[in-house]
């Protein structure tokens, strides 16, 4: 194995580990108090190491010109930022969360290319995040013994600091065990891959998870209809009126309070009121927005680190340059769903699931989601890219030279240098953050309010 295998196989493998240490709760028995803070301190190195070796592997051979409307973006949206950052009253969290988002979008490119160049690993990288919500679930299943036969109800997801992590990254999960990737295509696994997916979507129906199923009955019956093949809806489908209905016969059976409501709920749960407290943070600042990683953090409105709802708070935390954002991930989309023919219908599913559900939810604020949706959008972009890429034009592509590379190296450095400037020490630091009077999690951190973690007791 040569050392170029060697680096791709621990990039590939970086994703589906995290998850399996996540979904388990393993670092628990390690004395870690903080999961959520973990997770963060986690992420955000595997990411760095991500974006320095791609950097460092960018091809020698570009397949694609450059484009005059991908320059500007290059060169306006780092001068909006500035101004969006400037001023801010808790600029340190504003250039860690802007930082935060861009390093993503960079991931989405560097997964995308990964996955180009080890299909068959990107393969068996979906088979271990198919699985590693099994994780967790089987403690569902060890609870639902225990009601039947003591009546008692035991909490499972003690890994997770709120049952909306734990819902939001199962999402995209679900479409990967669906999807059914390497052996798991195997006709004689499709009884356990039904029993799998009955098991997850019964843990959906006892969270009340309205937003993450709703979204996944539609972007299925959406890639149904783009593919004109109803087959697709007949495992899912099946296995979600199965866990509905266990869920409600034991709600009927044991007459318990072990669940959540229901999810045939009429009210917003507090979302409009979030909703309604961003909007008048933004009137304040309409052009360049309250600043990043700000909501909640104003005198006087909704107490909440972030909206539920992605878009929202984009526009108005970043103000103009959160619409251009807005725009520019509806466009991709867009474009994806145009060649939907190229893309594995439950990819494009799931993703289009993940984006429905972080319009309700905060899918694009937790570390695992946010990291499971990035792998899901790079393995999207990677089977668009390699279908649209026209073969005569990449035999005849120009080697790269160092004014073709330097937009993106310069964009990774900016990038890295912001968010180690601002939280190095933190994310180097064996301590948790503390608890602020001020702010409720979670957001960047679990309290959301505090730099310098080997500081205890510092405060901004």
């Amino acid at each position: 194995m040569t050392h170029r295998n060697l680096a791709d196989g621990v990039l590939a493998w970086m994703i589906p580990v995290f998850a399996v240490v996540a979904f388990s709760g393993v670092i628990t028995f390690f004395g870690i108090a903080d999961p959520y803070d973990f997770s963060r301190k986690a992420q955000i190195i595997c990411l760095s190491i991500l974006i320095v070796c791609s950097v460092f592997r960018l091809p020698a051979v570009f397949h694609e010109r450059p484009r005059s409307g991908v320059f500007w973006i290059w060169a306006v949206s780092p001068a909006l930022l500035v101004i969006c950052l400037h001023g801010t009253r808790w600029s340190p969290f504003s250039i860690a969360d802007a930082t935060l988002y861009g390093m993503l979008f960079l991931g989405v490119y560097f997964c995308a290319r990964l996955f180009e160049g080890d299909p068959q690993g990107q393969d068996r990288s979906a088979v271990i995040l198919a699985l590693a919500p099994l994780l967790n679930v089987w403690m569902m299943v060890l609870s639902i013994i225990d009601v039947c036969l003591s009546g008692t109800w035991n909490d499972w997801q003690l890994v997770f600091s709120t049952i909306r992590e734990f819902d939001d990254a199962l999402l995209p999960c679900l479409f990967l065990l669906w999807h059914r990737p390497s052996g798991l295509a195997r006709a004689r696994m499709t009884p356990l891959v039904w029993l799998l997916s009955t098991l997850y979507l019964l843990a959906l129906w006892q969270d009340g998870a309205r937003s993450v199923l709703l979204s996944a009955a539609s972007a299925l019956l959406l890639v149904a209809l783009l593919r004109k093949d109803p087959a697709l809806l007949r495992l899912p489908i099946s296995s979600l009126a199965v866990a509905g209905t266990l869920f409600y016969g034991m709600r009927w059976l044991f007459d318990s309070d072990h669940t959540t409501r229901t999810v045939f709920r009429l009210t917003t749960s507090y979302r409009s009121d979030l909703w309604a407290g961003l909007v008048e943070s933004w009137a304040r600042s309409p052009w360049v927005g309250i600043g990043g990683d700000q909501f909640g953090r104003h005198d006087g409105l909704v107490i909440a680190m972030h909206p539920h709802n992605i878009a929202l708070q984009w526009i108005g935390e970043y103000g103009f340059l959160g619409v251009g954002a807005v725009v520019l991930v509806g466009l991709l989309l867009h474009r994806l769903v145009r060649g939907h023919s190229w893309i594995p219908p439950f990819c494009l599913g799931g993703l289009l699931a993940c984006v429905m559900n972080s319009l309700f939810s905060g899918a694009f604020v937790y570390p695992l989601s946010q990291l499971l949706i990035m792998w899901m959008a790079g393995w999207a972009l990677a089977c668009y890219r390699e279908r649209s890429t026209d073969a005569a034009a990449a035999a005849a592509a120009p080697v790269a030279n160092l004014r073709s590379r330097a937009p993106i190296v310069l964009v990774s450095a900016i990038l890295l240098a912001g968010m180690w400037t601002v939280h190095g020490r933190d994310l180097v630091s064996r301590q948790s953050s503390n608890d602020s009077d001020r702010t409720s999690p979670p957001r960047f951190w679990q309290r959301g309010a505090v730099l310098h973690l080997d500081k205890p007791g510092a405060r901004q």
